[in-house]
C-alpha cells in the first residue's frame, strides 16, 4: 500500500524551472567544450578562469580561493589541510548535522559550546579552550542551521578575538548567507590569517551543479592543493564551466533574489501558524527552529511521522545535553510516495 508523506527534512529550496535551466545550461557547455582535457578532473589543469568567476562574485582573493565539489567537499579539504583529524573541535550546541558527521569520520572531539540568541557564547568557547585543549572552530554565522538565525558583528569579533587568544582556526560555513543580504562582515573578511570560508551553489541554485569553493588562509596554500588532490583530483570541469557561466551572466543572482522572495513568503506564513514556538531568526530563511512545549525531540518527529510528516528533530544537531529540545522546520514541502 502506498501513502503520501509531507516531507519537510531537507533543506534544498528549489523553485520550478530550475531543472530545465541546469539542464540547458550544462548540454551547452558539454556540446560546446567537449574535448578529451573535459572528460578529466580539473587537476594539473588551468582553472584560473573558473576560479576568478567565482572568486569574484564571491569577494574574495582570487590567490586563495580553490574550485570544490560542493561545501562537504570544501568542509573536509579544509579540516585535513589545517591538521584537524582527531583534534578537538568547538561547535555549537545545536549545530548542523552533516558536518559533525565529517567530524566524527575524521576522529575529531566534538565539543558543544553554549549558546543565546546571538550564537556562540564567547565565555563557553573561552573555557572549552582552556579545559578541552580546541583547536578549531566550526561556525555557521549568517543564518545558521538548524536555528536560521544571524550572528551580530559585535558577536563575531568577541569569538574572533578567543580564535587569536588561542590560535583557533575557524571554518565558516556560508551555504546559507545569501538568505541574509543585511549579514555583517564575514569572518574570512575579518580574519583571513585564520578564516576558512566553504561555500557552493547547492543552496543558492541547485545540489545537482556540484560546484563550491574554499578560500584558505595563504599559510595552508600549498596543503589545500594536496588535500584537492587527495579527496576528488579536482573537479568535474564540465560542472564547474557550466555553473560559472550562470554566475557570470547574472543568473544565479536571479535565482537568488527569487528564492529570498519565495522564503520571506513561505517563512512569514509559517511564523503565523507556528506563532510564539519558533525561535527568532532571518525572515527570508527557508529553515526555522521550532520549540517543543513537552517532551523529547525524538518523541516529536516520531509523533510528526505518524502524522504523515516527516521534520528533523533536535537530537539530529544536538552537541550538549542541555541543548533545546525541538525540531528544524524546513518548508519546501514535496510529497513523496512511501509504502
Amino acid at each position: 500500500m502506498l501513502w503520501n508523506m509531507i516531507e519537510m527534512q531537507y533543506n534544498f529550496p528549489l523553485l520550478p524551472g530550475l531543472a530545465e535551466v541546469w539542464a540547458t545550461r550544462f548540454q551547452q557547455v558539454v556540446s560546446e567544450r567537449l574535448d578529451m582535457n573535459s572528460l578529466r578532473p580539473s587537476f594539473r589543469q588551468d582553472v584560473r578562469e573558473l576560479v576568478k568567476v567565482g572568486a569574484g562574485w564571491l569577494r574574495v582573493p582570487m590567490e586563495r580561493t580553490w574550485l570544490t565539489e560542493g561545501t562537504h567537499h570544501a568542509a573536509l579539504i579544509a579540516m585535513l589541510s589545517a591538521g584537524l583529524a582527531g583534534k578537538a573541535i568547538a561547535v555549537d550546541g545545536l549545530s548542523y548535522s552533516g558536518a559533525l558527521d565529517q567530524m566524527r569520520m575524521l576522529g575529531c572531539e566534538i565539543v558543544g559550546c553554549a549558546m543565546d540568541t546571538a550564537g556562540m557564547m564567547p565565555e563557553s568557547l573561552l573555557e572549552a579552550c582552556e579545559l578541552r585543549g580546541v583547536k578549531a572552530i566550526y561556525l555557521m554565522p549568517t543564518v545558521q542551521n538548524p536555528l536560521g538565525a544571524t550572528m551580530p558583528a559585535a558577536r563575531r569579533q568577541e569569538l574572533l578575538a578567543v580564535a587569536r587568544e588561542f590560535d583557533l582556526v575557524v571554518l565558516e560555513d556560508d551555504a546559507y548567507g545569501f538568505m541574509d543580504a543585511s549579514a555583517p562582515t564575514r569572518l574570512v573578511e575579518m580574519a583571513p590569517e585564520r578564516v576558512f570560508l566553504l561555500t557552493a551553489l547547492s543552496k543558492s541554485f541547485v545540489p545537482a551543479a556540484r560546484s563550491g569553493w574554499l578560500v584558505a588562509p595563504e599559510r595552508w596554500g600549498a596543503r589545500v592543493e594536496s588535500a584537492v588532490k587527495a579527496t576528488a583530483t579536482g573537479v568535474s570541469l564540465p560542472h564547474a564551466r557550466a555553473a560559472a557561466s550562470l554566475i557570470a551572466d547574472g543568473t544565479v543572482d536571479r535565482v537568488i533574489a527569487e528564492k529570498n522572495a519565495e522564503g520571506a513568503i513561505r517563512n512569514a506564513a509559517a511564523r503565523a501558524v507556528l506563532g510564539e514556538w519558533c525561535a527568532e531568526g532571518v525572515g527570508t530563511a527557508w529553515h526555522l527552529w521550532v520549540d517543543v512545549p513537552t517532551g523529547t525531540s525524538e518523541a516529536f518527529e516520531a509523533k510528526m511521522r505518524e502524522l504523515e510528516v516527516l521534520v528533523s528533530g533536535g537530537n539530529w544537531f544536538a552537541t550538549r545535553e542541555d541543548a533545546p529540545q525541538g525540531c528544524a522546520w524546513r518548508w519546501v514541502v514535496r510529497w513523496s510516495a512511501s509504502g
